[in-house]
């Protein structure tokens, strides 16, 4: 399906189909991909969007099940990293040809010279353990095959409210420890943080509207940012005892870091416990517009209703007809369904109205006070 929740989904079967499909399509990738480094980055992508899912359930998910699971898919992650590692250093490398301080011509082309031998060696070595793949994706299909089993039972959305929140003022937390200090590490760290948060938005914004998309969007570009950072940090590592090129590199790296502070500081301006709070009030909302424009029956017309279509399978054309009339006199007016039930002989059938009344298509008792709705 997609990497979000879908409309009318219960969260915690949402939480556990994303996490499944993202594991599914690591798996996939690891064993029919033709381009390995492809497949490995494909791979380790799939593999930070479900732990991020995982932060998003944690209110919901045992500690001790999401700790066993998030290790699991950190340490598989970890073996698949190396040459294309090389290769990121290597493009940083080259988008320093134009910076200002430029950096010594020398200094450039020898650690250009050291990493591409680098790449070379880490390639051969993952040439070499042609098992490795495999591997991984069996690490990855135990996982898979538990998370049916996941103690996941919040369909609702107080427990990813919480999770957003957390994880937003992790985010915001992370971001003061990191314009705080010097430390490169801190400025990796306050990225991951973005990244969950970016993550999150992206599995909720469908559901709570415009105003997360706005955030999405704002995570997405500070995420960029602190990527490019994170870039320029290990390639500074790599730089070894080169003076000109550290210069370089340092010079734009601090002017990434100004443009993060700025991007950071509008992303994570509200308080996380008021956060949480709007984005609980925008996900309640998305309930009660369902609630609002949902077909509503009196359980004496649903009960009705349902006994009409049980004699249906054994009706003759003028039965079928008469308890059409009927439907619609109760206010089902199944040509209105047609695109939220199965396709099947026979026309409307007894288990398509359960299943309007699952997902809260058709609803069962009195409508709602206007009043109510909204939390008024």
């Amino acid at each position: 399906m997609s990497y979000r929740l879908e409309d009318r989904e219960g969260v915690a079967d949402g939480i556990r189909r994303i996490v499944a499909e993202e594991l599914d399509d690591a798996i996939a990738g690891l064993r029919t991909g033709e381009d390995r480094d492809t497949a490995i980055h494909e791979a380790r992508k799939s593999l930070k969007k479900a732990r991020s899912a995982l932060r998003l359930a944690r209110e919901d998910l045992p500690k001790d099940t999401r700790q066993t699971e998030n290790a699991a898919m950190r340490d598989a992650s970890r073996r698949l990293s190396g040459a294309r590692d090389a290769q990121v250093m290597l493009d940083t490398l080259e988008g320093l040809t134009h910076a200002i301080p430029a950096p010594p011509g020398d200094e450039l082309r020898s650690l250009q010279r050291e990493l591409v031998a680098q790449r070379a060696e880490l390639a051969s070595r993952l040439e070499g353990d042609a098992g490795l793949l495999e591997d991984v994706a069996g690490e990855l299909e135990a996982i898979r095959v538990r998370v049916p089993t996941w103690d996941l039972t919040d369909q609702g959305w107080g427990s990813v409210a919480e999770g957003a929140g957390l994880i937003h003022d992790r985010g915001r937390a992370a971001m003061r420890h990191a314009l705080r200090g010097d430390s490169d590490d801190d400025w990796h760290e306050w990225r991951k943080r973005v990244k969950d948060l970016w993550y999150a938005g992206r599995i909720l914004a469908p559901i709570s509207g415009p105003q997360i998309d706005g955030l999405v969007a704002e995570a997405d570009e500070l995420s960029d940012v602190l990527g490019d950072h994170n870039d320029l940090a290990v390639l500074l590592e790599a730089a070894g005892d080169r003076p000109g090129l550290r210069a370089a590199i340092v010079a734009r790296r601090d002017a990434l870091r100004r443009v993060a502070a700025t991007l950071g500081r509008r992303l994570f301006g509200e308080r996380p416990t008021a956060f949480a709070r709007r984005l609980h009030a925008l996900l309640a909302a998305h309930d009660d517009a369902h609630a609002a424009s949902a077909r509503w029956l009196t359980p004496e017309a649903a009960q009705q209703a349902r006994e009409l279509l049980a004699a249906k399978p054994s009706a003759d054309p003028a039965g079928r007809r008469r308890i059409a009339v009927g439907l619609r006199q109760l206010g089902l007016r199944t040509s209105d369904y047609e695109a939220d039930v199965p396709r099947r002989v026979g026309g409307f059938a007894a288990e398509d109205l359960e299943l309007l009344v699952a997902r809260g298509i058709v609803r069962v008792g009195e409508p709602p006070d206007p009043a109510t709705l909204g939390g008024l």
